[in-house]
């Protein structure tokens, strides 16, 4: 669930959007560099429009993310025949992107209709599917003016070169080998949606 563009961050979701320590942020506050409120509870609220000026007074970028996400979310596309990977991509991503919209296929011809509906920035998808393989659905996402723009990260328990080549060049941005370690697939999916580590001083 996405939540609404008038809803304010908390503290925690200001830290993974730039990538800092939650403590960093807290302290942002107590210094008076992020303007923040608490709730009723003592939890730290901090509204858009605060945090949008705290990025320009520090010259932090905008990342493709924080637009997004300011603008109403980014949304992801799993496609994996295998519940039990598609939940393990599912809850990394959401530890990192908490206020992302993510959809899964386990398919082919699923993950068709699911990019017609949700539109995603980033596809993680799978090499081997039934029905129809990554290496046909990525072909048809790039034959698509529509999705020009969408970042696909291709992933295969079938790691040869062969097969990284071919799909590298039906358009995939990227490619990891299962298994693999999750803060790697946390670090290539933050880099394809465009994440830039802040620094305050």
């Amino acid at each position: 669930m996405i939540e609404s563009a008038v809803q304010p961050l908390t503290t925690h979701e200001v830290s993974r959007y730039l990538h800092v320590d939650l403590s960093t942020v807290i302290n942002w506050c107590d210094q008076g560099k992020l303007e923040a409120y608490k709730t009723p509870g003592g939890h730290r609220r901090v509204s858009r429009e605060n945090f949008l000026k705290f990025l320009k007074q520090y010259e932090i970028p905008m990342s493709a993310d924080i637009k997004r996400s300011l603008q109403g979310g980014t949304r992801i596309l799993i496609v994996d025949d295998e519940a039990d990977v598609r939940k393990v991509i599912n809850r990394v991503l959401m530890k990192s992107l908490p206020m992302a919209e993510i959809v899964e296929a386990e398919d082919g011809f699923e993950a068709g209709k699911m990019l017609l509906d949700a539109r995603p920035h980033l596809v993680i998808l799978d090499l081997k599917l039934p029905g129809m393989d990554g290496f046909k659905v990525c072909a048809n996402i790039r034959a698509d003016d529509r999705f020009k723009e969408t970042k696909i990260l291709a992933v295969t328990g079938q790691d040869t070169s062969e097969n990284k080549a071919r799909i590298l060049e039906a358009g995939a941005d990227d490619y990891l080998p299962k298994p693999f370690a999750l803060e790697v697939l946390d670090e290539k999916a933050a880099r394809l949606l465009g994440f830039e580590k802040a620094a305050v001083k």
